[in-house]
């Protein structure tokens, strides 16, 4: 792989501990990497103005993918590759149809395409995905757990399609980009971009599609990722 101009990081689980607390040492990476002239983007599941906050002050690039690939950009100049309709559309069938399945995150308010759940007290997160996906697929809904919520958006919304759209706009090319993550939403970030690691917290799907799995969890991970590139001369 040539040199990594841009690495793109999933945000819970990944810099952040099992608490999702964000750590010194991550800042002090991050703090690095730019430093290197490498730009950093968090592409996440979380709702984007928690995704831009955290980019402003954040010593990363000031730009985001945020609710899985549904909305890019930065403060009020962004792009939404949903609709804020499905969103509507999947809280009106979760209510009507799986009030014993999913209960609804209070971040939904701030979402704009990505709508988040927990299960149902009860069920497991794959209970409930597997209850939920036999509703809301035959809509056009992709239901998928992220090991911090239960997500819902149009198929097409992703983080691949989101980072595809954040190289646009920042002039990289994909293949370029350095992936890490640690859930099966990051599956389709892997996908597209040059380089990837797995945390060893990912399920085995992630680490299947990954070019490296690494020995820590959570923001050690990130850290050990972080480390490899810099060993390889990849930054």
């Amino acid at each position: 792989m040539p040199r990594v101009e841009c690495l793109a990081v999933d945000l819970d689980g990944t810099l952040t501990d099992s608490e999702g607390v964000i750590h010194h040492e991550v800042v002090e990476a991050l703090e690095r990497l730019r430093r290197r002239g490498v730009k950093v983007v968090i592409v996440t599941g979380a709702s984007y103005p928690a995704a831009i906050t955290l980019a402003y002050y954040l010593p990363v690039t000031r730009f985001a993918v945020a609710e899985n690939g549904g909305v890019v950009g930065f403060r009020d100049k962004y792009k939404l590759l949903g609709s804020r309709e499905d969103k509507e559309r999947i809280l009106a069938a979760v209510r009507e149809r799986l009030k014993g399945v999913l209960v609804e995150s209070w971040q939904n308010e701030y979402r704009m395409v990505d709508a988040a759940f927990k299960p149902a007290p009860g069920l497991s997160p794959e209970e409930a995905v597997r209850l939920a996906a036999a509703e809301l697929e035959p809509l056009g809904f992709e239901v998928v757990y992220s090991g911090w919520a239960i997500h819902v958006h149009r198929f097409g919304v992703n983080k691949g399609a989101g980072l595809l759209e954040a190289c646009k706009a920042l002039g990289v090319d994909p293949g370029m980009v350095a992936a890490v993550g640690d859930s099966a939403v990051d599956e389709p970030m892997f996908e597209v971009s040059g380089f990837s690691v797995a945390l060893a917290n990912s399920p085995d799907s992630l680490k299947r599609k990954a070019q490296h799995v690494a020995r820590g969890s959570h923001y050690l991970g990130f850290l050990e990722a972080v480390e490899l590139l810099e060993s390889r001369g990849l930054l």
